[in-house]
C-alpha cells in the first residue's frame, strides 16, 4: 500500500509536467514558425530546442530562488515578452513580402536568443509558484526545459520538413510573423489584466 507522502510527491510530478507543457507552448509554436519559414539545418534545429529549453529550465528557477525581489520584474515581464515577439514577428513579415531571392534577414544567433528570452518571461512568474511545490529547483527547471526542449526539436524539424515541400518559404514567414505578432498582442493584453 502506497504512502500518503507518495501519492502527493506522484501528484506533484504530475502538476510539474502540466506546468512544463503549458510553458512550451509559445516556445513550441516559435519553434515551428521558426521552422516553416527559414527551414533551419539539422545544427540550428538543435540549437533552437537548446537555446528555448535552456531559457524555459532558467527562468522559473530564477523566479523560485528571487522570490519576493522578483515583483518588480513581474510588472513589466508582458510588456518585454511583447517587445521581443512584435520585433521578431515584423520583422519576418518585412522578410516575408521580400523579393524571394534577396532573402534580408537570416535565423540568426541574436534572433534565436530573443525569441528564447521572449518565449520564457511567463516562466519566471510561474517560478513563484515552484517553491510552494515538494521537488528540489533543479528538477523543476530540468523537467520545465526538457520538456520544452524535445517539443520545439520536434516542431521545428516537423515544420522544416513540411516547409521544403512548397518552392516559396516567404509565405510561411508571413505566416510565422503574424502569429509571432498575436503571441506579442497575447503579452499586451496581459499588462491590463
Amino acid at each position: 500500500m502506497r504512502s500518503d507522502r507518495h501519492i502527493y510527491t506522484n501528484m506533484e510530478i504530475v502538476t510539474l509536467i502540466c506546468l512544463s507543457l503549458s510553458l512550451a507552448a509559445d516556445a513550441f509554436v516559435t519553434a515551428v514558425c521558426d521552422g516553416m519559414a527559414y527551414r533551419p539545418k539539422i545544427g540550428k534545429r538543435i540549437a533552437i530546442a537548446l537555446s528555448f529549453g535552456v531559457m524555459q529550465g532558467l527562468m522559473p528557477v530564477l523566479g523560485a530562488l528571487l522570490g519576493d525581489k522578483a515583483l518588480g520584474f513581474l510588472d513589466a515581464q508582458n510588456y518585454l515578452a511583447f517587445a521581443a515577439l512584435l520585433i521578431v514577428g515584423v520583422l519576418m513579415l518585412i522578410d516575408g513580402f521580400g523579393k524571394p531571392e534577396k532573402t534580408r534577414s537570416k535565423l540568426g544567433v541574436k534572433t534565436i536568443a530573443l525569441q528564447s528570452v521572449a518565449t520564457s518571461v511567463d516562466a519566471f512568474a510561474c517560478g513563484l509558484t515552484l517553491v510552494t511545490m515538494k521537488l528540489p529547483l533543479w528538477i523543476d527547471g530540468v523537467t520545465v526545459g526538457g520538456i520544452t526542449a524535445v517539443l520545439c526539436l520536434v516542431g521545428v524539424c516537423c515544420a522544416a520538413a513540411i516547409g521544403k515541400k512548397f518552392s516559396n518559404p516567404e509565405r510561411f514567414k508571413l505566416i510565422g510573423g503574424a502569429v509571432l505578432i498575436v503571441l506579442a498582442l497575447k503579452h499586451l493584453v496581459y499588462c491590463f489584466i
